[in-house]
């Protein structure tokens, strides 16, 4: 690595880093000021909302918008060494292109992997902290899978639940029933008006239950006022919280989203996305770099300025476009893993035309 790589390598590091403090500390301005009543009703020390919450608050959406803030630091360093003709200097000196385009490829990929460990393992736990924090203190925060109804699942293979009612804070929920069906034939069906999750004792309490055994000989039915037993699922297998799927580790997210699948919940398509988006969204650093040095590297009027403005229109599109394709996979059937790539297929195809077009 020559001294011209360190020296880029360092601008693109340090301009990035710049920029994520300054976007983040307007960020954490904006939230202070809508959470400050909540914080001086709930008394709050000010340790612990530093310590608890901004601290993962700035994790979580740093991470979220590190593609889009790269892209935006990229412009903003190579329109100023376009500016002060450092960038004709280098190619003037006999650099070609494609090896000016080597310590951005390096510098991407640092940032690639970085982001990838954090949005795969260490952003998962840092969220389950900031929602605690949220559902204690924040009044106005959102709630969470309120006492749905009418919940059917398959939660293993031939096992089949139905819960009229369930309440996910008290673990406990009205008209259980539970059916075993081998090679399409019903073989037993578990019915109680009431039943409850020890925590405790990991057991699971059901009150007027009834058990019908269906045999070859004839039906055997069994039936009691109360009853402590163990069931093949547990209650995150009755309604496994979707809405905290952010705070998983991609290895947990994987073995939820193969257990949805089998038990045929609606859930599966925002579990899909929300794994492929781990990877996608670092994988788009590379593409929106070489954007950048597309966009920000010939020297044209209007200089710094026009090629700010040029380059937030792009990270707009990009929102855009990420934003339309997750629409498409609720209202079409539209695959996750196509609709989370597709905005960096476009981008990339755009990359490579402007990459192509910049030295000329």
């Amino acid at each position: 690595m020559t001294r011209l790589d360190r020296y880029l390598i360092g601008k693109y590091w340090g301009t990035y880093v710049l920029f994520l403090a300054l976007i983040m500390s307007l960020a954490v301005v904006f939230d202070v000021s809508q959470k400050l009543d909540d914080f001086i009703t709930g008394q709050v020390p000010v340790s612990e909302i530093i310590t608890q919450y901004y601290v993962h608050f700035v994790a979580y959406y740093g991470t979220l918008f590190s593609a889009l803030i790269v892209f935006l630091s990229t412009v903003f360093f190579t329109s100023r060494l376009s500016a002060q003709t450092e960038l004709v200097a280098m190619l003037v000196g006999g650099m070609s292109y494609q090896r000016l385009l080597r310590p951005y490829t390096v510098a991407a990929g640092s940032v690639c992997l970085l982001l990838l460990l954090l949005q795969h393992w260490w952003i998962p736990a840092s969220n389950a902290r900031r929602i605690a924090f949220e559902d204690r203190y924040v009044l106005d925060a959102p709630v969470r899978d309120e006492r749905p109804i009418n919940i059917h699942r398959q939660v293993s293979p031939g096992t089949f639940l139905y819960f009229e009612t369930w309440s996910p804070d008290r673990l406990s929920g009205y008209h259980l029933t539970v059916e075993r069906i081998e090679n399409g034939r019903l073989q037993r069906k578990l019915s109680a008006d009431f039943a409850r999750f020890d925590t405790v004792k990991q057991r699971w309490f059901l009150d007027l239950w009834s058990l019908r055994t269906l045999e070859s000989n004839g039906e055997i039915l069994t039936t009691g006022r109360a009853l402590d037993t163990v069931l093949p699922f547990g209650p995150d297998r009755v309604l496994p919280t979707a809405s905290e799927m952010s705070t998983l580790n991609s290895w947990d997210l994987w073995q939820f989203l193969q257990a949805e699948k089998v038990s045929g919940s609606p859930t599966v398509k925002r579990l899909s996305l929300e794994f492929h988006r781990r990877s996608a969204y670092p994988f788009s650093v590379f593409l929106l770099t070489y954007l950048a040095v597309a966009l920000a590297s010939p020297k044209k009027r209007g200089g710094l300025g026009n090629n700010i403005a040029l380059g937030l229109g792009l990270a707009v599109t990009y929102l855009f476009v990420v934003q339309l394709t997750g629409m498409l996979v609720t209202s079409l059937a539209f695959p996750p893993v196509l609709a989370i790539w597709t905005p960096n297929l476009l981008f990339a195809g755009i990359a490579v035309w402007m990459t192509k077009k910049a030295p000329k």
